[in-house]
């Protein structure tokens, strides 16, 4: 009997394991399942582009063409506006007008009293960002570049030396307007 016993206990002992195999162990275990695909679609991106600048001459204090040979002194400020088209277009764009970081060669008494800036204008508004209402496709910036000669704290060695001003790259840098 005991063996009888032995034999039963084994085979249910086998039988236990094949059910847990079944069920979860070996993953056969089958549920409904189905899937569809979603169409995908066309992308298309915009654009933030600025044309070639087109520049008047240097003025110096709003009023006089600059010319090689004129001296400016402490408090002068030379002014010289560009236009500069503009291509905009996107849902949500926006962007900010700046300037790069002006660099001038030349002794650092006159150069460290030098500044550069600029002002921009679009449609008649000055403001140096554009909103997803200026990036309405081909538009233009009005920039006017300036270029002062500190008034308050120049030195005296800054004086009767020459320094140039290299070129002025002007941006628009991307932003995400809601």
């Amino acid at each position: 009997m005991t063996r009888t016993m032995n034999h039963a206990m084994t085979g249910a002992l086998a039988a236990a394991v094949g059910a847990v195999l079944l069920l979860g162990g070996a993953g056969t275990l089958a549920y409904w399942n189905d899937d569809e695909a979603v169409p995908g679609g066309a992308i298309a991106s915009g654009e933030l582009k600025l044309g070639t600048p087109v520049c008047g001459a240097w003025l110096l204090d709003g009023a006089t063409t600059y010319t090689t040979g004129m001296l400016i002194v402490p408090g002068d400020e030379l002014t010289k506006v560009c236009t500069i088209d503009l291509i905009a277009t996107g849902e949500h764009l926006g962007a900010t007008l700046g300037i790069t970081t002006a660099a001038f060669t030349g002794p650092a008494a006159l150069t460290d009293e030098l500044a550069a800036s600029a002002v921009f204008t679009i449609n008649g508004v000055t403001k140096t960002t554009i909103t997803e209402a200026d990036a309405t496709g081909t538009g233009e910036i009005s920039a006017t570049l300036e270029v002062t000669f500190d008034g308050e704290g120049a030195t005296n060695a800054s004086q009767a030396l020459t320094a140039t001003l290299n070129s002025v790259t002007v941006t628009a840098t991307q932003t995400h307007s809601s």
